[in-house]
């Protein structure tokens, strides 16, 4: 006999929203009821998940900050969680943590310079004026000096005919880019050619020494200078591979920087050309790189240490036989950015959005799916990962070195700072457009009343910018699952709250408990995200990249494909 829980899936795949196209899942067995369903939601509570938050982003957390105590507290707090739930422990040695051994790097504030020099003329740019750097990881005390090669945006995208490094020697040099992608580039490619870590490795594939970067004047605009000052000095980690080698630790690089506005315009001064035309001339996509026949000279110290911080992995087990060894895997960052130097003297970064909002709703999503009679068919991981704030390191460490093998990974939730502020009304799923987790999206939030809303801010990349994208690089569909900006209730302006939270609270002090919070926001949120995993979990067929999609393509070009939808009507975010 076939579990509940897939029989009382009929009702939601035949909700009126649904779609029936190549794309929508099997549809289970007629004539069943949804009470399971109901009696899963019915175990979320928003109290519940402020409750999570109250004990995660306490002051006594001192901002969860990976590698340190502060987090090794956080971490477990989920675990004791975990184990209360009864699930079982999915991480090293019968333990709920999977350990990582990082290298730590972080900058010697005293020691970052920058001297540029063309024929006998020499100018010194100033720390935190002119320019930024982070610790590097090929070593503690790393001085170069090379030519600047310009090399625009820094991208080679071969489909798209456009190449950055078309003309130009970069063996040796130091490279200056322009931060993003060209206006041109589609939301999918924009995504993926502007991360910084895609350009770093292109840049030292090619033989570069080093790269200082280019804000666009869209960049400028969107985060001012003075943002990225408090940072300085934190700790930046890499984890270690066998070999005791830094992940991503470019060691051919030795030197990097990042300008402000007045140290771009003192270099491109000094190397006589205009940096207004030039910002003009590849807003229209034009690539034009050249010799900047100046050379630089890099220098910064780091101090180095290995530290041990740890994902937080625990597993329920599938009910049925042949689906048992395929797994979900819901991930929420544990991990915040700490301490930092503040104007108001605060200098706990709680984090109570970012994200103990996210792993309170995980926790209660793994309550109830653990408290149903029936577990779902397929067995599902419930990952808090560490590091996040760091680059995206515990979730490229788990699905680099999964528990299961990874072709056994059918999809990935990823739940990362859910503004709940407000009752909200809608869901964001970025990266549900490239794969049939589009059905299951639009369903659960169907199953709710809510709407499944586009990407707002497209421009952000945001899809690229979480742990859901640690599991695309490696082919497995994904998405970032977000409270929307639609209030249900119509004195509040969600948007507004939701810009509010991003412009003022975003990675500051200020991100913690005193801030408004809805219980039933936070309980419809969950509840939808429960209703999208169920029906991943409960669903015979696993989820498929869409035919012609960007990431599909690149990252699992021998999986099978659907085609996605026809109907316009209902396109999401991104297409």
């Amino acid at each position: 006999m076939l579990p509940k829980t897939v029989l009382l899936f009929c009702v939601l795949l035949t909700c009126a929203c649904a779609r029936q196209s190549a794309t929508t899942p099997t549809a289970p067995p007629a004539g069943a009821a949804d009470s399971d369903v109901d009696a899963a939601m019915a175990q979320i509570r928003g109290a519940a998940i402020r409750r999570h938050m109250t004990v995660l982003a306490d002051d006594a957390m001192r901002g969860r900050e990976a590698g340190t105590g502060d987090f090794q507290r956080a971490a477990d707090y989920v675990a004791g969680q975990f184990e209360a739930l009864g699930l079982e422990p999915f991480g090293d040695d019968g333990s709920y943590f999977q350990n990582i051994e990082f290298l730590e790097s972080r900058l010697v504030l005293s020691s970052p310079e920058l001297a540029l020099s063309k024929g006998g003329a020499m100018l010194d740019l100033a720390f935190r004026r002119d320019f930024i750097t982070r610790g590097g990881y090929a070593a503690q005390m790393q001085t170069v000096t090379a030519d600047l090669v310009f090399v625009g945006y820094g991208i080679h995208a071969p489909e798209l005919g456009h190449d950055d490094y078309a003309g130009v020697d970069v063996d040796g040099k130091i490279l200056v880019r322009l931060s993003g992608a060209p206006p041109g580039f589609d939301t999918d490619r924009r995504a993926f050619y502007s991360s910084g870590r895609r350009k770093s490795a292109v840049a030292a594939e090619r033989g570069a020494v080093g790269i200082i970067g280019l804000r666009t004047p869209v960049d400028q605009a969107r985060r001012p200078w003075s943002r990225y000052l408090p940072g300085l000095g934190s700790a930046g980690l890499r984890w270690l591979d066998e070999e005791g080698r830094p992940f991503l630790g470019y060691p051919p690089m030795q030197g990097s920087a990042t300008l402000s506005e007045r140290g771009a315009t003192r270099l491109f001064e000094l190397s006589g050309h205009d940096l207004d035309d030039l910002f003009e001339r590849h807003v229209q996509g034009a690539t034009g790189s050249f010799d900047l026949a100046v050379s630089a000279t890099l220098s910064r110290r780091s101090t180095h240490r290995q530290v041990r911080s740890a994902n937080v992995l625990a597993v329920l087990r599938g009910s049925d036989p042949a689906l048992k060894d395929e797994y979900l895997v819901y991930t929420g960052h544990l991990d915040h950015i700490g301490r930092r130097p503040s104007v108001t003297g605060d200098e706990i970064h709680n984090g109570a959005y970012d994200n103990a909002a996210g792993v309170g709703t995980i926790l209660e999503i793994a309550k109830a799916m653990s408290s149903s009679a029936t577990p779902p068919r397929r067995s599902v991981i419930f990952a808090m990962v560490t590091a996040e704030e760091k680059g995206l390191r515990g979730s490229s460490y788990f699905t680099r070195n999964p528990p299961v093998p990874v072709a056994q990974i059918v999809a990935n939730i990823n739940i990362d700072m859910p503004y709940l502020g407000f009752p909200i009304n809608d869901v964001h799923a970025f990266g549900a457009e490239h794969s049939t987790l589009e059905t299951a999206a639009r369903q659960a939030t169907a199953r709710l009343g809510m709407a499944l809303t586009p990407d707002p801010k497209p421009e952000e990349v945001r899809f690229i910018r979480s742990d859901q994208f640690s599991f695309v690089l490696q082919g497995i569909p994904a998405v970032a699952f977000k409270a929307g900006m639609q209030s249900s209730d119509p004195a509040i302006d969600g948007a507004a709250a939701l810009d509010g939270f991003l412009k003022q609270h975003y990675h500051r002090p200020s991100d913690d408990l005193s801030l408004p919070f809805s219980v039933a926001g936070a309980e419809r949120f969950a509840r939808a995200g429960l209703v999208m995993g169920l029906l991943v979990a409960n669903t015979t067929e696993r989820p498929a990249w869409y035919t012609d999609d960007f990431f599909g393509d690149k990252f699992a070009p021998n999986a099978a494909k659907v085609a996605p939808p026809t109907d316009a009507g209902s396109q999401p975010a991104g297409r």
